[in-house]
């Protein structure tokens, strides 16, 4: 963006933008994640959400807009792979009792783009009595979560975490994991 766009969009006041901004994890609604990144000349462009997930919509200079819009592009890739992880963690929950080694495949796939606990809780109990009759399964399947919930604190999402919260957060979550799997 030319320094000559920038300035013609002042010489016709506009003075702010204002981007979207939501918290990405596995309970943010789809509509929000779409809308995560996304830039508006006017905050009223933004639809009044009121589905309790956390948002905000911030203003920022239009001298900024060329950084922003960058910043924007990587949000939207950070939304796209949270609803790619969920497509894959869903397909995987589908598949498990009749192809457990593609539900193998896709957890992995999902758990590498992200894994969050309140899942993994939730499919142990819904799957309980088809792990039960299935023991060599569940111990791979704990297996690829630990090693998928350990490489995500590497992540630099996680990196600007205090570093004892950062371990203490891990080694919760790997205990938890063992209860659950192994």
């Amino acid at each position: 963006m030319t320094k000559f766009v920038l300035f013609f969009y002042w010489l016709l006041g506009r003075r702010r933008f204002w981007q979207y901004y939501t918290n990405v994890t596995w309970s943010t609604c789809a509509e929000c994640l779409k809308l995560h990144g996304r830039i508006a000349p006017d905050p009223a462009r933004f639809p009044q959400r009121r589905d309790g997930c956390p948002r905000e919509i911030l203003p920022f200079s239009v001298w900024q807009l060329p950084e922003y819009k960058e910043k924007a592009r990587r949000m939207r890739e950070l939304a796209q792979a949270e609803l790619e992880r969920r497509r894959l963690f869903a397909r995987a929950v589908e598949v498990l009792e009749r192809d457990p080694e593609e539900a193998l495949s896709l957890f992995d796939r999902a758990g590498g783009i992200e894994l969050y606990l309140p899942e993994v809780e939730r499919l142990a109990d819904e799957k309980r009595e088809f792990f039960l009759s299935n023991p060599q399964l569940k111990r791979r399947l704990g297996e690829i979560f630990l090693k998928r919930w350990s490489e995500k604190f590497g992540k630099p999402r996680y990196e600007v975490w205090p570093e004892r919260m950062r371990i203490e957060r891990e080694k919760w979550g790997e205990r938890r994991i063992r209860e659950l799997f192994l």
